[in-house]
């Protein structure tokens, strides 16, 4: 595909900072608009169709959580980037199928849910708590409080150019624990907890992707393109708040800087950008691994969100929010439909049509030796498939998914070994 920066810049920045008023008028709006949440339990759900979801075998005391998700586009002339996705743990009746949904921020235009990296995030900081909390009670420790600190910085490279590419350069998680016992022990719990972080493991080191783009396929099973909104930042699930937005973050181990603001058409090579989240104890007695996080991408017009998580595997009753690992999973297939949208606006310039398009995912985690000392966690395969319908020659239409698929961060972090840098304080002073 041969592009010129001048043929990208402009539509394609208004597209990704805020979408113009011909942009706009671009979307069809048919008649039946749905109103969403920006979570929701659901009862019935749509599996991926482009393969078949399957639960690993766990071994050596193993405990295996397999996370698929599959994607629609909402259309919506204000928010062109709205979308949303099923998560459900494979063969898990414990855990329940959620619906969530995703938008991203512009110049003129404030999110309706949030962004796929919010998501990413908020999953990555969630996760390191919980193995925190299980090697705390697996030590017999006793910690007064415990919170993750978290901030993940990605970059853009060769914006709007044939060579336009996604990374995420460094996660920084800082555990920050108030308690009694002794540095010794305090390390020790670190050390353990990062051994039996999966998400982190599947971000320190390469991870097998299998990658599939199927075009103009016939699955898609009534997932196709609608319209609809999220009216509101608020999601209830049995009489509880589970999503909402919430004053900006103080952390008390990094700076954090002003929000990102790009001039339009004159993006910085490379650009860079941070995402910024605080994990702690939702102080549930039924689900003790409930967590509340609030997490916000450092960028103009985005939003601080505050969610939960439910990490409670092996306790009595339902799940009251998505595990930190759904967070995780959705986040990637959320940033690769952001990316697909810009790529297809992209394309459009040039005449290619891209009707519709959607993502499905699995990612399989397992942890070895599950509430022992010797915990380990791994992110053993991930499944890609991207979908898309278009009157383009196939070609055309695989080199765009590869564009995408390319600018993709969240995709990026998985694929290739990513800088971890992970410090615990013990009450406020780091631990050497």
């Amino acid at each position: 595909m041969k592009t010129k920066l001048t043929t990208l810049s402009v539509l394609t920045a208004l597209l990704i900072l805020g979408t113009t008023a011909s942009a706009q008028n671009e979307v069809k709006q048919p008649i039946d608009v749905k109103i969403y949440q920006v979570e929701k339990r659901l009862d019935n759900y749509t599996r991926p169709i482009t393969f078949t979801p399957t639960k690993a075998t766990a071994v050596n005391g193993a405990i295996s959580e397999n996370i698929m998700t599959t994607t629609q586009n909402i259309l919506n002339k204000e928010a062109y980037f709205l979308k949303k996705a099923m998560v459900k743990t494979v063969g898990e009746d414990a855990f329940s199928a959620w619906e969530l949904t995703s938008d991203e921020g512009g110049v003129h235009h404030h999110q309706t849910a949030p962004n796929p990296l919010t998501y990413y995030a908020v999953g990555a900081s969630s996760s390191l708590l919980t193995q925190v909390e299980r090697a705390i009670q697996v030590m017999g420790l006793e910690v007064e409080e415990v919170k993750v600190e978290s901030k993940i910085f990605f970059r853009w490279s060769d914006a709007m150019t044939n060579k336009w590419a996604g990374f995420t350069d460094k996660v920084v998680s800082n555990i920050l624990i108030k308690s009694n016992e002794s540095p010794e022990k305090i390390k020790a719990l670190k050390e353990m907890a990062l051994n039996a972080w999966a998400v982190g493991e599947g971000l320190a080191n390469k991870s097998t992707i299998d990658v599939g783009i199927l075009v103009n396929s016939d699955e898609w099973a009534g997932v196709q393109a609608r319209s609809g909104n999220v009216p509101s930042p608020i999601s209830v699930d049995n009489g509880k708040t589970i999503t909402n937005i919430t004053p900006d973050l103080t952390l008390k181990t990094m700076e954090v800087e002003k929000d990102l603001a790009v001039e339009m058409g004159n993006f910085p090579n490379p650009m860079v950008f941070t995402e910024i989240s605080i994990a702690e104890s939702a102080k549930d007695a039924d689900r003790p691994y409930m967590h509340k996080i609030r997490a916000k991408s450092l960028t103009q017009n985005y939003k601080t969100w505050e969610l939960y998580a439910d990490d409670s595997r092996g306790y009595k009753g339902i799940d009251k929010a998505p595990t930190s690992r759904a967070y995780f999973t959705v986040g990637t297939s959320f940033c690769l439909k952001s990316q697909l949208t810009a790529a297809k606006m992209a394309y459009k310039k040039q005449g290619v049509n891209i009707e519709d398009f959607r993502v499905e995912h699995q990612f399989n985690y397992q942890q070895e030796n599950f509430m022992t000392p010797s915990m380990k966690g791994h992110l053993d395969d991930v499944i890609t498939r991207v979908i898309v319908k278009s009157d383009a020659d196939k070609e055309v239409v695989n080199n765009y998914a590869k564009m995408a698929l390319r600018m993709c961060f969240a995709g990026e972090g998985i694929q290739n070994e990513t800088e971890m840098d992970t410090k615990v304080y013990l009450n406020g002073k780091v631990l050497k």
